[in-house]
């Protein structure tokens, strides 16, 4: 059998592998995933269980029932202040299908996309499986923040160039977006003519601001911007698989009409879930916040107390992203952490090249948790040490 090159170029994550390693281990603790270990709050799943009772189990619009298509609009509106119509917003099987489809439409052979990097592994590989170029822009490090390199990314575009893709907060650096780098980015596509791809999965999981501004605010060209965003990180709802994507109505509308052909409209019942998490989450979705800023703080107490590693302060998402002095295999080393001290962390290179040297540690977790995690990571280092 012969399979094309796109797919074969798709190779599997560090992170996976990691992952599965953990999995085999009694006792690890798996630090590594991209989620929160607590569980969906009761009152989101007693929506989804009495929608299934209510006949909630049909198909909708590709697009998602009028009903969450709405809210999700209002939700916009009330957190951003932009507006979106019902016709502008589709919901989709997850952020990732939001992101591959909105990929797919916009790259094809010969095209390429510049990605801020270091990034989730799903955009380089979406840009391959639809026949084009990555081109990672990675951004810079002065010590205690990451900013936008945004010569290199205007350099990084040419003619060939269809699309920028942005992930502000970022996973896996917690690096969020200025109002100066904003208008610098849309500034940069406007001239070249080029699309922005904003996932803006972690707008509500932030520390030193009540939200991440999206790009919206400062796009006013819908044709020019496809916002993407998740109640998988915001509410607890990984597994439940519900995203959104909002644009023009026109573009909007060719996304839906692809995604009929490869996953068709998400789950119905959870769509009502969905819904009921939007209009009823908001107190849920402060206490998260704060749960995990105190995370943060115990998580970046610790770490900044190892020798040779240095600490970005994550302003947002729920991720530590140290650089370890003198890495040059993130993949080996978390490997050796994972089998001396039963902690499973993701290696930066799962984040593309720019990620090499650096570790990520998720701290979406429950303090004691973290705490144990900490003790057995500070207790490797001194053996590393010594």
């Amino acid at each position: 059998m012969k399979l094309r090159a796109e797919i074969l170029d798709v190779v599997e994550s560090p992170l996976v592998k990691i992952a599965t390693a953990a999995e085999s281990m009694p006792g690890s603790i798996k630090l590594c995933y991209g989620e929160s270990d607590m569980p969906t709050p009761e009152f989101i799943c007693r929506a989804g269980y009495e929608a299934s009772l209510a006949g909630h189990t049909f198909y909708t619009h590709t697009a998602g029932s009028p009903e969450l298509r709405a809210a999700i609009a209002a939700k916009i509106y009330e957190l951003q202040g932009v507006s979106y119509s019902p016709a502008e917003v589709m919901s989709t099987v997850g952020a990732t299908m939001a992101i591959h489809v909105a990929i797919r439409a916009l790259v094809g052979r010969e095209d390429n996309a510049v990605i801020v990097a270091p990034a989730y592994a799903l955009y380089h590989n979406s840009v391959i499986m639809s026949g084009g170029e990555p081109r990672p822009v990675p951004l810079a490090h002065d010590g205690s923040r990451f900013s936008l390199d945004l010569d290199r990314l205007e350099r990084a575009i040419d003619r060939h160039t269809r699309l920028v893709v942005v992930n502000s907060p970022s996973n896996p650096t917690g690096w969020m977006m200025t109002e100066s780098e904003q208008r610098a980015i849309a500034d940069i596509a406007a001239r070249h003519g080029v699309v922005i791809l904003s996932d803006e999965v972690y707008e509500r999981l932030t520390f030193d601001a009540p939200i991440a501004p999206s790009l919206a605010r400062v796009i006013d060209d819908k044709d020019r911007l496809i916002v993407v965003n998740s109640f998988s990180k915001t509410y607890n709802m990984t597994g439940w698989r519900l995203g959104w994507a909002q644009g023009s109505e026109g573009v909007i509308r060719q996304l839906y009409k692809a995604a009929e052909f490869i996953t068709s409209n998400p789950t119905a019942l959870v769509q009502q879930a969905g819904i009921v998490a939007l209009r009823d989450g908001d107190t849920y979705v402060r206490d998260l916040r704060s749960h995990y800023a105190a995370r943060r703080a115990q998580v970046s107490t610790a770490l900044r107390m190892l020798p040779g590693l240095t600490l970005p302060d994550p302003q947002g998402a729920f991720y530590a992203f140290p650089r370890i002095d003198g890495l040059s295999d993130s993949t080996a080393f978390t490997a050796d952490v994972l089998r001396e001290s039963g902690v499973a962390l993701a290696p930066g290179v799962a984040f593309g090249a720019s990620g090499e040297g650096y570790l990520r540690l998720c701290f979406a977790a429950s303090e004691a948790t973290v705490t144990e995690a900490l003790e057995r990571l500070k207790q490797f280092w001194t053996r590393r040490r010594n």
